[in-house]
């Protein structure tokens, strides 16, 4: 059977299932006993790869089965905080990175399958997981896990996850930049249609093994999982319809932006929900199941610019960006919890840095379509570059020759438009720009960066990109391997993306001190 109609089928049983009375059901169901269990309420760690630190940490975050006893039109900042920390649970392990090129199950996913266990979800399936990091496609990784519990009244209700990654996953950064021809940002709108499907599957053979009852679907997502995450709760709306919207929780981090109001009308729900029709801002949030939580200084949450029209899904809660001295103490103490690396809140970009950055990024870009044709390839090959890496490199810390740099760039779809002589003449252009580069770092460069500066330089410069600009990109994505280096406003932007900085936050924050657009607290 075609891929296509699988999924068809799966989403028409879905909905029979869904829509059934109970006779039906209970005919369906193979399987009596319930998969999952209830934990106690309370503080659970939970494992994640922590960007900063360059290593697996455990943090402490809030559970309760019982929070998806209310309408998930009401934000609830104890689910939150638990969304925070499964879906930061989704990146790829800091210890599978010893297989990074590896096309196999390595345990990619081992933080996210000990938080499901943690929780008491069961019936795992994890997707993408299983491929080389080094690999630049349109996709996400993404898992299902689930618990059905009996209620005291004898009725069931069953708790789904789906948990998308946001962090670790390489080469798939390239699709963050895949923007695409048109106004729709195509990198995070492809993936939808397979979550999707994956979803309709997942739900319809778990109802044919078992009675679910009343299903409660949970998506949480950081990044670019979140990006897409908050594409497939309104298609979930738009077309589950079974599904109640009172009962899909979405709680969705650091959300990149993916359409304007005339793109995809099947992957907008309560779109730009903190707008009036004016384009004014609302005195308060109106009522949607999706919340979309946001560092005021975080760079990634705003390309593509609000200006040139683009929005989320759902109710943007903006955590504060802060210069306040006592608030920066108690942060500044907090980032010190997260590993050797501590987050120095101090030094984070504000609201007003990141509004600047902002402004710069639209005027260097002009327009989406600009871009899109002078500049998406270039910089799509380039951060691929920064990613691949071979087994001698990641195990032997190998770094390319020349002539190994050639054939890596070569294998590059879009650079087997130049020829063999433009790729060497380049790669030894590129040595010589590389070196104060480098010095800039100082001491005891990170080999990671050691291997990719050369070939990103290169491929920068095959483009014909202007040299300075082509140095200024290769400075920042070394930068940002490294972690290391005298923050300018774009890094210091940048690093408000780290996840110990959306923790910290949740953790200090309450609910009353959100804002409906970025914010600095003096």
């Amino acid at each position: 059977m075609k891929r296509r109609s699988f999924c068809t089928g799966a989403a028409a049983l879905l909905g029979s299932c869904l829509l059934a009375p109970p006779a039906f059901a209970a005919k369906t169901a193979a399987v009596s006993t319930p998969t999952g269990h209830a934990v106690p309420d309370g503080e659970h760690p939970l494992a994640f790869r922590s960007e900063l630190s360059l290593m697996d940490v455990s943090h402490d975050f809030p559970y309760s089965d019982s929070w998806f006893e209310h309408s998930s039109l009401e934000y609830d900042h104890d689910l939150a905080r638990a969304s925070l920390g499964l879906a930061l649970s989704a990146f790829n392990t800091a210890a599978s990175d010893a297989q990074y090129w590896v096309n196999a199950d390595v345990g990619r996913q081992d933080n996210l399958a000990a938080a499901y266990e943690e929780l008491g979800f069961a019936d795992a399936k994890f997707y993408n997981y299983d491929i080389d990091v080094g690999l630049a496609k349109d996709i996400v990784g993404y898992a299902f896990a689930r618990k059905t519990l009996e209620q005291p009244d004898g009725s069931l209700v069953s708790i789904v996850c789906l948990t998308l990654r946001g962090g670790g996953y390489g080469g798939e950064w390239v699709s963050n930049l895949h923007t695409g021809e048109g106004t729709a940002h195509t990198g995070f709108v492809t993936p939808v249609a397979e979550v999707f499907d994956n979803l309709c599957s997942y739900l319809a053979h778990a109802m044919l093994r078992e009675k679910l009852g009343t299903v409660k679907l949970w998506i949480s997502g950081y990044s670019r999982g979140s990006a897409v995450g908050n594409l497939v709760a309104a298609r979930i709306h738009n077309e589950l319809p079974q599904l109640e919207q009172k009962n899909i929780f979405v709680y969705l981090f650091a959300p990149p932006v993916a359409l304007t109001a005339t793109d995809e009308p099947a992957l907008q729900q309560d779109y730009d929900n903190n707008h009036a029709a004016d384009g004014t801002l609302k005195t308060d949030w109106g009522s949607s199941n999706i919340f979309n939580i946001i560092s005021s200084g975080d760079i990634v949450t705003r390309v593509l610019p609000e200006a040139w029209g683009y929005h989320r899904n759902g109710n943007d809660r903006f955590l504060p960006s802060t210069r306040n001295k006592a608030e920066l103490s108690d942060l500044n103490e907090m980032g010190t919890q997260f590993g050797p690396t501590p987050l120095v809140f101090s030094s984070l970009a504000t609201a007003e840095d990141t509004d600047a950055v902002i402004d710069s990024v639209r005027n260097f870009c002009v327009t989406k379509a600009n871009f899109h044709e002078k500049y998406e390839d270039a910089l799509m090959d380039m951060v691929e570059c920064a990613f691949l890496r071979n087994e001698d490199e990641v195990t032997k810390a190998v770094i390319l020759d020349d002539e190994q740099i050639v054939d890596r760039i070569r294998s590059l779809p879009n650079m087997k438009r130049f020829s063999w002589w433009e790729i060497i003449r380049n790669v030894w252009a590129a040595s010589t720009v590389s070196r104060p580069i480098m010095e800039r770092l100082g001491s005891n460069v990170p080999i990671r960066a050691q291997q990719v500066i050369i070939p990103v330089i290169a491929v920068g410069l095959c483009y014909g990109i202007e040299l300075d600009v082509v140095k200024v990109v290769a400075q920042y994505i070394v930068s940002l391997l490294a972690v290391r280096s005298e923050p300018d406003n774009v890094l210091r932007a940048a690093y408000c993306h780290h996840v110990e900085n959306y923790i910290s936050l949740m953790e200090y924050y309450t609910p009353d001190e959100h804002e409906m657009r970025p914010f600095t607290r003096k």
